[in-house]
């Protein structure tokens, strides 16, 4: 579901993904399995070949909230623990039993450093993305986030779950239900 992750219609990925798929090793992941915890530092970064990873925080009343997805194809890491010294912001997670083609840090900033045009549409394409699902929270009413959101993945529901759509969209899963049911029946 290459649509998904916006950042991607922005910067040209072919060439991180080719380079993971070429010089990576395959790493499994388990369904519910942690790749990393926030706080942590990231190991890798590579190319979903099966399943699917997200990305929740959880807040200071211990409710988890999703905030991120990636799906075959897609490059699952953390971009900013990766090219610095942050920590991770989310714990990453496979959703499902995940298969990647994974490639070690130091093997991924040296071919940043070494294709700096491409290091930087990939990190004005992430700031792109973040910036307007920002403002997308504060400007787009839950039922437009949701449609919009369906327009960009119209099968998007036959790979996650209500309840983790509900909580990207930022709703309550109650809220979500009477938007399927208007949109489904006009109510």
């Amino acid at each position: 579901m290459k649509s998904f992750n916006q950042y991607e219609q922005y910067a040209d990925m072919e060439f991180l993904r080719e380079y993971c798929l070429r010089e990576g090793t395959i790493r499994h992941f388990d369904k519910g399995e942690v790749v990393v915890r926030r706080g942590g530092k990231i190991k890798f970064m590579g190319v979903v070949v099966k399943g699917y990873f997200k990305y929740t925080v959880t807040d200071n009343d211990g409710n988890a909230h999703v905030t991120g997805f990636v799906f075959g194809g897609g490059i699952v890491g953390d971009f900013l623990s990766t090219v610095g010294a942050d920590s991770v912001g989310a714990d990453i997670t496979a959703a499902t039993a995940a298969d990647v083609m994974a490639c070690d840090l130091q093997t991924i900033k040296r071919l940043f450093i070494e294709n700096p045009d491409e290091f930087r549409a990939f990190a004005i394409g992430l700031f792109r993305q973040a910036y307007m699902q920002y403002l997308d929270l504060h400007t787009k009413s839950p039922k437009e986030r949701y449609m919009a959101l369906l327009k960009r993945c119209p099968d998007i529901l036959n790979h996650i779950s209500l309840k983790e759509m509900s909580s990207y969209l930022c709703i309550t899963p109650t809220h979500l239900s009477r938007i399927r049911r208007e949109l489904t029946f006009g109510e």
